[in-house]
This record gives structure tokens, C-alpha cells and sequence, in this order.
């Protein structure tokens, strides 16, 4: 099995140390500030049955040690550019040449720190949910200059241990996943200031309404299950409120749903799932919803 490299002990680091043993790899972890290295077997044993993970965790003497014979390195340090640049550049002089160096980073595209290593091309941004070893989806952000064989890699590898790899195509700040999430946060954290509602009610908005569909399905899945004709079906009815939502916070001067994007929607939506399925996906949709209902009750 491949040999993994993990640097950075913290919250993050050890999650992915989970979900690399877990899946049977060899896992050697190394940070520097012994503080980490202490809560680090605690983490472990908090946040997973030690039983299920299928090869041990090794804690490195140093990084040399770390990156002895690794494959794949993950970087999970502090997210500041000049420690993740001084760090690579270490990693690249001390890693195999064929290993890939994945940095955990939720905002710094890899190209801030790395665009003057001889080993660039094997630098990428592998930035998961957190925590990974329980939230599959993971970014993969390569550089402008990222060929395609490592982002290949990078899928691959993330495949391997039963992550679920989306690709972001060229740089952007926060990538795609936090700003998503900033994008509600920010109307969250207005709409309590605006005096609209408490944060208790805000909280339970989300977990007792959309939380408990997008368990299943994704935000555009759901929307596609919530008009007779999908989500073509749904835009037409209801894109107004986005439209105007968009001029009042983002005071765009054009149309945010253009019918090309809606065309390009409805496309990937009835490759998914014919039209004549709908019905049949929205009974699904609330069995599971049901299920999962009935689960929090009991806890």
C-alpha cells in the first residue's frame, strides 16, 4: 500500500490521518510544535474506533523522517502564504520527485507559494470539508501551470481512500466551497444584525429545513425536485427572486440566470434524472428526509 505523508498534527492533519489508515495506507504525521504532537493520539481516539483503522499512524521524528519513501504528501499547516511557501519548498527538496504535495489550504491557491519550485508541476491544492474523515467532499485546485497527470493523480488517490474529488478549474479566492457557504453566512449574519430574527432561528432554518434535504441532495438537485418540470421548470417560475436578490446585495446590472445557464442546468439535471423519474425522486427524497427525521428524534 502507499506510504502517506501528513504535515501538521492539528484538527485538520489528524482527520486526514483517519482517513488515510483507515483505508490502509501507512501514515507517518510530523509537526512541529510539540503541542500538536501532544493532543494528537487524543484527537485520534475522540474522533474515530481505533478498531477501524486498517494501518497504524506513525509520528515523525522530522520531516525527512515524514516524507521517507511517501507517494502523496498532505500539507495541513497554519494559512498563512509565507509558512505554506517555506514548507514547500522543503517538501519539494526532501520528497521522492514522483510524490504529489497536496496542501489542505481553504483559500491560498497553490500557485502563492509554489510558482518557483523546480517541482511546481506536482503542487496541488486538495482542500476538503471538515472534517474529512466524515465529509467526503474534497476541492482539487490545481495552478494555472498543473498538468493534467497530476490532477489525475490527485483524483485518484482521493478515490483510493473514499473521498469524493470535485474539480475547481483555475484559481479563485476560497476556492468554491467556502464561498459558498460564505455566501449564507453572510446573508445569515445580516438578516440577525437587520434585528429579522434571532440565531438561534436562524440555526434552525438550515438544520430543520434545507439541512435535512441537502443530506441527500444537492441545492440544485433539490430545486430540480420542486417544480412539476424540473429545474427549468422551477427558474422560470421562481428565478425573479434570485434576480432581484442579486441586484439588491451584489447590485448586478445583468441577469444572473441567463437562459444559456438555465439551458446548460436543465441539460445536466435530465442527464441525471429523466423528467418522467421526477416523481418518483421526490418520493425517495421524502422517505429519506422521513428516515432521517425519525434517526435525530431518537438521539
Amino acid at each position: 500500500m502507499a506510504n502517506i505523508a501528513i504535515v501538521g498534527a492539528g484538527i485538520i492533519g489528524s482527520s486526514w490521518a483517519i482517513v488515510f489508515a483507515r483505508a490502509g495506507r501507512h501514515v507517518r504525521i510530523f509537526d512541529h510544535r510539540s503541542a500538536n504532537l501532544a493532543r494528537f493520539e487524543a484527537q485520534i481516539r475522540t474522533a474515530a474506533d481505533p478498531s477501524a483503522l486498517m494501518a497504524p499512524i506513525h509520528v515523525a521524528g522530522d520531516l525527512a523522517d515524514a516524507l521517507a519513501d511517501a507517494e502523496y504528501v498532505q500539507e495541513c499547516i497554519i494559512e498563512q502564504v509565507e509558512a505554506k511557501a517555506a514548507l514547500f519548498a522543503e517538501l519539494d527538496r526532501l520528497a521522492a520527485p514522483e510524490a504529489i504535495l497536496a496542501s489542505s489550504t481553504s483559500s491560498i491557491g497553490v500557485s502563492r507559494f509554489t510558482r518557483e519550485l523546480a517541482g511546481r508541476d506536482r503542487c496541488i491544492v486538495v482542500h476538503p470539508a471538515t472534517p474529512p474523515h466524515l465529509l467526503p467532499a474534497v476541492e482539487v485546485v490545481p495552478a494555472p501551470w498543473t498538468p493534467q497527470a497530476s490532477v489525475e493523480r490527485a483524483f485518484r488517490q482521493m478515490r483510493a481512500v473514499g473521498q469524493k474529488p470535485v474539480l475547481i478549474r483555475h484559481e479563485t479566492p476560497g476556492f468554491v466551497m467556502n464561498r459558498l457557504q460564505g455566501a449564507l453566512l453572510i446573508e445569515m449574519f445580516r438578516a440577525i444584525s437587520d434585528g429579522l430574527l434571532s440565531p438561534a432561528d436562524a440555526d434552525t432554518l438550515i438544520r430543520d429545513g434545507f439541512g435535512l434535504r441537502w443530506s441527500f441532495l444537492g441545492p440544485l438537485q433539490g430545486i430540480d425536485l420542486n417544480a412539476p418540470a424540473g429545474i427549468a421548470d422551477y427558474l422560470t417560475r421562481y428565478g425573479f427572486m434570485f434576480e432581484d436578490l442579486a441586484r439588491e446585495r451584489a447590485g448586478a446590472s445583468g441577469p444572473v440566470l441567463t437562459p444559456a445557464l438555465i439551458e446548460m442546468l436543465a441539460r445536466a439535471m435530465r442527464s441525471d434524472l429523466p423528467l418522467e423519474a421526477l416523481p418518483a425522486r421526490r418520493l425517495w427524497r421524502d422517505e429519506k428526509i422521513a428516515a432521517l427525521r425519525a434517526i435525530r428524534e431518537e438521539s
